[in-house]
């Protein structure tokens, strides 16, 4: 049997995680007793596109990194992660435009030229935030859907939006073989609703309100003694979160309120600033502006934390 299949839920996670480390080619990778493989591809492209293959003579796992400004950030991440993509999809989806950012379509280009690579192996997707909205798009996109053995992706913005009649139909042949973990209460899982409209199959985390950041790191994610992760039906709750635009774009704030306290620099604040600029040229009389300066509060997104003191 696959390793990939012997893995638990927790173990799965623990994987997934290792997406943020800094893995070296050549680098054995284990997860508890099971041998995942050996490092045998890091990506780092020019759109930040971060991604690790892991080979073994069977199987092959590709871990798409999640945004790592999460973790700790930098002028060149901020750029990549947020400005380039997340705050791209974010647009798109507001103004209901099926526009890709670079990094997403750079995904899609690696898992079929891997697929390409290791003819008859059998592939598992991982990705978490960033790194599952890159998985979803590469699967959506992927030429040869039978070898995809399992995709595991975690607290992602939903891009079935984004994606067009063939793109959904694919994902649509390969739901049974991927799982959408969703805390609803992690404000980046924006898009999210009780039906088929997502990549995968959703897998509703029994979890609680707490801190954006640490709701959004698997903070709210809860395992029983044997690495099972408590999960719920869709109930009233649910709904309400995911359906409630409000309380959508209520939750977003809280995050931009959250990245904000996370120590943002100049060179930041002047690229944000840009980009804030260029979008709001590209969409003067669109509601979706109004909708992202809701979400993004140009003053206070962009305010020197020195000029508070």
């Amino acid at each position: 049997m696959d390793a990939n299949k012997q893995l638990t839920d927790l173990e799965r996670v623990e994987l997934t995680k290792k997406s943020y480390e800094e893995l070296s080619l050549g680098e054995r990778v284990t997860v508890g007793d099971h041998f995942i493989g050996i490092v045998t591809n890091s990506v780092y492209e020019e759109d930040g596109l971060r991604a690790f293959v892991i080979t073994n003579p069977n199987e092959v796992t590709i871990l798409f990194k999640g945004s790592y400004g999460f973790v700790k950030g930098n002028p060149t991440t901020w750029r990549d992660e947020w400005l380039r993509t997340n705050l791209p999809i974010l647009v798109a989806l507001l103004a209901d435009e099926k526009k890709i950012p670079s990094q997403l379509k750079t995904a899609a280009k690696l898992l079929n030229t891997t697929i390409h690579q290791f003819k008859g192996a059998r592939f598992y997707i991982y990705g978490h935030s960033l790194g599952s909205i890159n998985a979803q798009y590469a699967l959506a996109n992927c030429r040869h859907p039978k070898m995809i053995a399992g995709a595991y992706l975690y607290e992602g913005t939903n891009i079935w939006i984004l994606l067009d009649q063939h793109q959904r139909a694919k994902i649509s042949k390969m739901r049974h073989k991927i799982f959408n973990y969703v805390d609803i209460y992690d404000p980046v899982t924006l898009g999210i609703t009780a039906s088929h409209h997502m990549v995968g199959q959703l897998r509703y985390i029994d979890s609680e309100p707490m801190q954006p950041i640490k709701q959004h790191m698997w903070g709210g994610y809860k395992f029983d003694e044997n690495g099972n992760l408590k999960l719920r039906d869709v109930d009233d709750a649910f709904l309400e979160e995911s359906m409630s635009e409000r309380k959508l774009l209520t939750r977003s704030n809280d995050l931009a309120r959250s990245i904000e306290r996370m120590g943002q620099r100049p060179e930041f604040s002047k690229l944000a600033e840009e980009k804030l600029d260029e979008l709001q040229r590209r969409f003067p009389d669109h509601k979706a502006w109004n909708k992202l300066t809701e979400i993004f509060n140009k003053t206070s997104f962009l305010k020197d934390k020195d000029s508070e003191k």
